[in-house]
């Protein structure tokens, strides 16, 4: 899959421990606008999707965790790779290398839906499933990594790159 976005803090001692997180986000667009997660609490757009759990394909976790998070049903034969993001630091609360590669597809949705199925974090944070333009999601979370959140910049990368499709 074709890399978006590439960030390698280096603040990291080789010779740590290094593990490696997949996730899986699904791009859906319709009508100019694109499915989007308001993260309300922290006031930023993210892409559904989650980390792909142990013995699960990232397939499978994009279909699962787009299900969850939003209540649309992936048609799995539209599926397409758009591209990942790879970010590389390193995590204090584990002491070792983290390494996160994030998935993207564009994907078509079925007209049925089911109920979403949000993980008390995901209600804590008070996520919010919607259809919102490129632009306004791109200007909120520019917004927020001003305000010095820089864990929107994959995101907004991965909306402008959306947006000259």
């Amino acid at each position: 899959m074709k890399v978006l976005m590439f960030n390698d803090r280096k603040d990291y001692d080789m010779s740590l421990p290094r593990y490696i997180q997949n996730s899986a986000n699904s791009i859906i667009r319709a009508d100019n606008k694109v499915a989007m997660i308001y993260v309300a609490k922290h006031k930023f757009y993210s892409f559904p999707g989650g980390g792909v759990e142990s013995g699960e394909t990232i397939i499978d976790a994009l279909i699962r965790e787009t299900q969850e998070e939003t209540g649309l049903v992936i048609k799995p034969l539209s599926i397409v790779e758009f591209g990942k993001l790879v970010e590389i630091r390193k995590d204090n609360k584990v002491n070792g290398i983290y390494e996160r590669h994030d998935h993207y597809y564009l994907c078509d949705i079925e007209s049925e839906t089911v109920p979403q199925r949000l993980t008390k974090n995901e209600i804590t944070n008070e996520h919010r499933f919607m259809y919102v333009s490129i632009d306004e999601a791109i200007a909120t979370n520019e917004l927020h990594m001003r305000q010095g959140f820089n864990w929107t910049e994959g995101i907004i990368c991965v909306l402008k790159k959306l947006k000259i499709l």
